[in-house]
């Protein structure tokens, strides 16, 4: 007579792939980013290098955005001449607001009345105990 067998499921040899016991095995995850996580101050020198070099490369890239603001302007200077019609666009307004101080003598008046004020500051003086204004 035979022996029955009874028929088993195969599996690979020491590889189980389950949800369960992958989250359970995890545990507590804790991040020590910049550092050995000794508490020396390592990581305080690391994060001093990263902003450090951030610090520096925010410089870098402003003062590349400068230098090329200035090139730009300078060759549509050249080409359009930006300079020379905003000088004379300058000098055309302070003309004109000479003309209209002349005409409505704006610098007199405000320098007379400038003048009348500082001889004749208002004088207040205070009662203190009744709180009148004398």
């Amino acid at each position: 007579m035979m022996a029955a067998t009874v028929p088993v499921r195969w599996q690979p040899p020491n590889v189980r792939f389950r949800a369960e016991s992958a989250v359970k095995r995890r545990g507590i995850v804790t991040v020590k980013a910049f550092g050995d996580g000794n508490g020396k101050g390592k990581s305080r020198r690391d994060m001093d290098r990263v902003w450090r070099e951030a610090w520096r490369s925010a410089n870098d890239g402003f003062e590349r955005f400068v230098f090329e603001a200035r090139k730009t302007a300078e060759r549509l200077d050249r080409r359009y001449s930006l300079s020379r019609r905003l000088s004379s666009v300058a000098r055309a307004a302070a003309d004109r607001a000479r003309e209209i101080d002349r005409e409505f003598e704006i610098g007199q008046r405000y320098r007379t009345l400038s003048m009348d004020f500082q001889r004749n500051w208002p004088r207040v003086s205070v009662c203190v105990y009744f709180g009148i204004l004398v």
